[in-house]
Formats: structure tokens, C-alpha cells, sequence
């Protein structure tokens, strides 16, 4: 690596990518990205546009199926998701690599859980909306409440993918222009799978090693905020009360389940959150 490619400075940086050996604060990233948006399209991140096609296409796939739409009107919403997908993807994963280093890591996960989804699903709501409104006579529109129902689903999944994202990207995998620690394609996907085994078990360990420690208000914060969390963006995005409340008492369920069988598994392994670091 030549002098002129190190920067000491993030001011100094054309693309956060090349500031090396550098605590990078939010407040740095924000401003790198904002003093040199180009960054955004140079690191313009097809690996997430990818895998963004392939599952959004899935989830329309299955929820306008078990709506009984019609094949015509599920291959439109899936093209029309595509489209979405392209337009902003991209330049949001190339947005979430910004954060990979950030710290702290709580804001930088707050920050790109909440503005990154609203941006993405804005345009979605309005590329379906405006093709079923206005040009339903051209595109075949969803005749059995399709669109609804798929929408909350689409920005719960969001808020999720976006962190995993974020994790998987602090871990090396899914990086776009990011020097040597960029990997191919392969060896993200191969990476993948193990990846999302550990994202699933970040907050049931979190949770136990609260249980384990004594900290029981903590670890109940951790489970009330989980299902609120969910109860709020599906009952918010489809706008009825039964999606939020019936929702956030599933995630409930789901989240205690799993942290009964991670406490159980955790006292087979001998491990103990009080003589566990805590680790992110």
C-alpha cells in the first residue's frame, strides 16, 4: 500500500473504504459519505442488489400465492419488486459497508435499521402503489388484498436483513470495493449459512447472559422491546391493531421459546454469562 492510499484523516478520504487503522465514529461516517457520496455508486453493492432479487421475489412469491392472486399478477409484483430492488439496493448496501466499522455499534444498528428500510420500502410502496393505481389497465394488479398483506411482511424482513447485513459485512462477507477483504461471491455465499446461525443467536445469548448474571430487568427489556419492535411495524404497515398486537405476542412466544432452549443448551456447554466477556 502506497502513502497516498492511507489516509490519516476521514476528511482526507474520497471513499471511507480506503481509511485504514482509523476509530471511526457514526458522526465520521456521516460525514465521509455526505462530503463524497460518489462512494455510494462506485461501491454500488450487486452482491446485496442479488440476494435482495432473489428473496423479495420469494416472499411475493409465497404471500400472493396463499392470497390466490393469479400467476400473471404474481410474476408482475415480483418484476415490479426487481425493479424496486435495482433502483435502491445498491446504493444502500453500499451505505450499510459504510457502517461496518462504526462505532458505537448500538447507534450504527439503530441508524441503519430504521432509515435504510424507510427509505427502501418508500420506493417499494410507491413502484407497487403507482403500477396497481394507475396502470393496472398494462400490469395485471392484485385483485385478493396481495399487495397489503405482503408490505408489512416486506419491512419487518427489511429491518432484519438490514442488520444482518451489517453483521455480515463487520464479518467479512458481502463487501463491494473494499480492497483485499473483498471475496468472491462464492466464498460469501459458502460463508453465509454460518453467518446467519450466529446473527439468529445474538439476542437469545444476550438475553441468557442477562438471566445468568442477575439482570433480569435487562433481560425483560430485551424481550418487551423484541416484540414491540415487531408488533409495531406490522401493525403500523398494514394499519390494523390485530396485525400489531397478535404479532408481537408471536414474537413473543418465539423469542422466550428460544431463549429457554439457548439457556438449556448454554448450562449442557457449562457456559455461564458471569464468567463470559460480553461479546457483540
Amino acid at each position: 500500500m502506497t502513502p497516498d492510499e492511507i489516509h490519516r484523516s476521514i476528511a482526507d478520504a474520497d471513499d471511507i473504504e480506503e481509511v485504514h487503522d482509523v476509530r471511526i465514529t457514526v458522526g465520521d461516517v456521516f460525514r465521509n459519505v455526505i462530503g463524497h457520496p460518489l462512494q455510494l455508486i462506485t461501491r454500488w453493492n450487486w452482491k446485496a442488489v442479488l440476494l435482495a432479487v432473489l428473496v423479495r421475489a420469494s416472499i411475493y412469491l409465497i404471500t400472493y400465492s396463499v392470497r390466490h392472486e393469479a400467476w400473471i399478477v404474481i410474476i408482475t409484483a415480483m418484476v415490479f419488486e426487481a425493479i424496486s430492488r435495482f433502483l435502491t439496493t445498491g446504493v444502500a448496501g453500499a451505505l450499510v459497508q459504510s457502517f461496518r466499522k462504526a462505532q458505537p455499534i448500538w447507534l450504527a444498528n439503530l441508524i441503519v435499521s430504521v432509515a435504510l428500510p424507510a427509505f427502501s420500502h418508500t420506493v417499494e410502496y410507491l413502484t407497487h402503489y403507482t403500477q396497481e393505481r394507475y396502470f393496472s389497465d398494462m400490469f395485471a394488479a392484485s385483485q385478493n388484498s396481495g399487495r397489503e398483506n405482503t408490505f408489512p411482511i416486506s419491512v419487518l424482513f427489511s429491518v432484519v436483513s438490514v442488520l444482518f447485513k451489517l453483521y455480515a459485512m463487520r464479518n467479512g462477507a458481502l463487501l463491494v470495493g473494499a480492497g483485499s477483504e473483498t471475496q468472491t461471491l462464492r466464498k460469501d455465499f459458502t460463508q453465509i449459512p454460518s453467518l446467519i446461525w450466529h446473527f439468529i443467536g445474538v439476542l437469545p445469548n444476550m438475553i441468557c447472559r442477562y438471566i445468568e448474571r442477575g439482570k433480569l430487568l435487562n433481560a425483560l427489556a430485551a424481550i418487551g422491546g423484541f416484540g414491540l419492535t415487531v408488533g409495531t411495524i406490522l401493525g403500523t404497515t398494514r394499519w390494523k391493531l390485530k396485525w400489531g398486537y397478535n404479532s408481537a405476542f408471536g414474537a413473543w412466544a418465539v423469542i422466550i421459546g428460544v431463549t429457554l432452549l439457548c439457556l438449556v443448551s448454554r448450562k449442557i456447554m457449562g457456559i455461564n454469562g458471569r464468567d463470559q466477556p460480553y461479546v457483540r
